[in-house]
């Protein structure tokens, strides 16, 4: 009330005045934007350009993941993460919830196109916050605009093809440095809001993101230099932070999933024997994808002034901790490849610290040293691995084959020497605005050469699922969409769909459930093949031994294998496409049959006679004669069937056999059809698990195909 009387006091013309310089404040700032958002804007338009092309899934089960939890929030309209109706442990749901909100509601082909378009826009707004962070370091206007410009053309663009968190996690994690960094260098009950504001988009985008609240407290802890005022100057950042960690502790104590999917990396050993060779080699990673210069000079400017610029703590920090943190998770879960899929995020605050050291009156100096041996060492221990096509985990190893053609190693090496030390002499020879000028066009050259070469090499091959990815598939896929409409519920029951192949059999439910909205549940009878998507929740399918009733009903519709051989669901067909039937079950799910004594994918077993049990169909009130058709087909010599009472048959090699049989079912209970394969061989390991792979077993014929005949008779 007294600030508000204080001010009435002031002169008419004096408060006028001060409202005109206020508003003039407001309007440079806003104009200081414009060109920034115009390199947001450009940026977005040519990143979207060649992530458009990409028409099919790349990345599994990542991409499965995201879309599924898309989908939730598009159906349900909770932001809560729901795979396949489940509640899930999943804190970076920041991705799935723009999705969903902005991914349409009609087919996946639509869908996949808004969705790379929007992650353009997001991954390529990181420019916004890089530029804020600039501008609070670096000495020159011009300077901000060049860092925001670097950081939107990085090779890791190429993961905005995908549907991917790091297309939303690029910016916030940039996003959550400004805003740290804002509360360390002028501390305020604001600056505290915007800090909380900032780690919580970080953290919801990307779970790995959770180490940003450990720098947050550090660097407040070096720049007051004093735990009692650190918590004096941010009580409300403290208090927030100390009751968070609380909660977290708490949970995790009572044996509650703290960190989703990333839970695992929680725990165990952090540091390992091949820790440091590890780190070394995410120096490397960094180095090579920024083309070997910046990250260096980048490093050694944000060191020499961390203590002068609080955005220059925060930057080091958080890329320091990034890098542990990265390297430890590697090194336990990664194979051991320094993955710079997860490593990234550094670029922004390395080019914003390159572009300092190229305008800086004052060239680093000693604070070179550091960085360079780090880099030079991580390139001479650099395994370069090279991939038939783009590894989304590790984009900048799309280099690697024209590394290892042209010097390899000793290449690298002899090329970021020698930039250092044309960069240390052209400071001393030439004017300082010339030389930041040549090297940030060269950066920025060469950066989107790395880019374009990604995208280059993700264009010309085959993606995972064996097809090319500029090729629409929607046509072919979303069959099931396409019968029932996106707003159904359909469950699919995995089987061994592909003779021989486990990887070829899982990217062929992947795709069923991928392109298709509708298909909202899994069941697993067996717990068979579920390890297709071990991390999704499942249905637990069984079904009583006399009457065929299944254990569960959880959806309408049934997407089940024409080459199922366990069981089948009773209901008419609505379609029958790429040898799936999608079946109308109705809210009481019922077997029309169910086998005992065959392997999960229909091997007969020498010595053990198979049995197809047939179930009276709901109300049938008296004897009903079914006909049945048999197929089967034999993988070795000499191999034979006899089906019920009938003489035996032979099934020779690479020729189906069908065999014809009836039965008569009771209204009561079951009948039985006996099914004995004659001879055995050597074939292929199951397929209901990775451990078939590669494996064999002595089997009989295989059960490929079990009809039954909608028409019936009398017995």
């Amino acid at each position: 009330m007294g600030r508000s009387a204080g001010w009435t006091k002031v002169p008419p013309r004096r408060r006028d005045f001060l409202f005109s310089r206020y508003n003039k404040s407001v309007s440079r700032r806003a104009l200081r934007l414009l060109p920034v958002l115009a390199i947001w804007a450009g940026a977005a338009v040519a990143l979207a350009i060649p992530a458009r092309r990409v028409v099919d899934w790349f990345v599994m089960s990542d991409e499965l993941f995201y879309e599924r939890l898309a989908f939730s929030v598009a159906r349900t309209g909770s932001p809560l993460p729901m795979l396949r109706g489940v509640r899930v442990p999943a804190a970076n749901q920041l991705y799935p919830v723009l999705l969903g909100t902005f991914g349409g509601n009609d087919l996946v082909p639509s869908f996949l196109q808004r969705a790379h378009t929007l992650n353009a826009v997001l991954m390529t707004s990181a420019a916004v916050p890089a530029y804020l962070v600039a501008r609070t370091i670096l000495r020159r206007e011009a300077s901000a605009y060049a860092a925001a410009g670097l950081t939107v053309l990085v090779p890791w663009l190429v993961l905005a093809s995908f549907l991917l968190s790091e297309a939303v996690a690029y910016p916030s994690f940039v996003w959550a440095v400004y805003l740290v960094q804002r509360a360390v260098d002028r501390p305020s009950m604001r600056a505290d809001v915007g800090a909380i504001a900032g780690l919580a988009l970080a953290v919801l985008a990307r779970t790995q993101f959770a180490f940003l609240v450990i720098v947050a407290l550090l660097a407040i802890l070096l720049k007051e230099r004093s735990i009692r005022t650190s918590v004096a100057r941010h009580r409300l950042l403290a208090g927030v932070t100390l009751a968070t960690l609380g909660v977290a502790l708490a949970l995790a104590l009572a044996g509650r999933n703290v960190f989703g999917a990333y839970n695992a990396a929680a725990h165990g050993t952090i540091v390992g024997p091949d820790f440091a060779r590890g780190l070394l080699e995410h120096c490397a990673e960094l180095s090579i994808g920024l083309a070997l210069l910046p990250p260096v000079l980048g490093a050694a400017w944000l060191g020499a002034n961390r203590r002068r610029s609080g955005a220059a703590l925060v930057s080091i920090l958080a890329i320091s901790a990034l890098l542990l943190e990265v390297t430890s998770f590697d090194a336990r879960f990664g194979g051991g490849l320094p993955r710079d899929r997860y490593l990234f995020y550094a670029a922004p605050l390395l080019l914003i610290g390159f572009v300092g050291a190229v305008e800086d009156h004052v060239a680093p100096a000693w604070s070179i040293a550091a960085p360079l041996v780090l880099a030079v060492a991580g390139l001479a221990l650099s395994p370069l691995p090279v991939f038939g096509k783009l590894n989304a985990d590790m984009p900048v190893a799309t280099l690697n084959e024209y590394v290892r053609a042209h010097g390899g190693r000793a290449m690298l090496i002899g090329a970021l020497l020698l930039l250092v030390v044309n960069f240390v002499l052209a400071r001393r020879i030439a004017p300082r605005q010339v030389v930041a000028v040549v090297l940030v066009a060269a950066t920025a050259a060469a950066l989107t050469a790395e880019t374009a070469y990604a995208f280059d090499r993700l264009f010309r091959f085959d993606g995972t699922a064996g097809r090319p990815i500029t090729v629409q598939q929607g046509g072919v896929f979303d069959w099931v969409d396409r019968a029932v409409g996106t707003n159904a519920d359909v469950t699919m029951i995995p089987y061994a769909q592909i003779e021989a192949d486990y990887w070829a059999t899982a990217a062929f439910w992947w795709d069923l459930e991928f392109w298709n909205r509708s298909v909202t549940r899994a069941a697993y009878p067996g717990n068979r093949f579920a390890e297709i998507q071990a991390t999704f929740p499942r249905v637990d399918l069984t079904f009583d031994p006399s009457s065929g009733r299944a254990s569960r009903s959880p959806t309408p519709y049934v997407a089940e294998s024409d080459r199922e051989t366990r069981f089948r669901i009773a209901g008419p067909t609505v379609s029958l496409t790429r040898d799936v039937r999608l079946i109308d079950a109705g809210s009481n799910w019922h077997a029309v049959w169910t086998t005992t004594g065959l392997d999960d994918d229909g091997f007969t077993v020498p010595g053990t006679a198979a049995v197809v049990h047939f179930y009276p169909q709901p109300r049938q009130r008296r004897p009903v004669l079914r006909f049945v058709t048999l197929r089967f087909v034999a993988h070795t010599a000499g191999l034979g069937v006899r089906v019920g009472h009938a003489p035996p048959v032979p099934v020779v090699v690479g020729t189906n056999r069908d065999v014809a049989a009836s039965v008569c079912v009771p209204a009561g209970g079951p009948a039985l059809l006996r099914v004995r394969g004659l001879g055995s061989g050597p074939v292929y390991g199951d397929l209901g698990t990775p451990g078939g792979i590669g494996a064999t077993r002595i089997r009989g014929v295989q059960v490929e195909r079990i009809s039954v005949a909608d028409e019936t008779g009398r017995c």
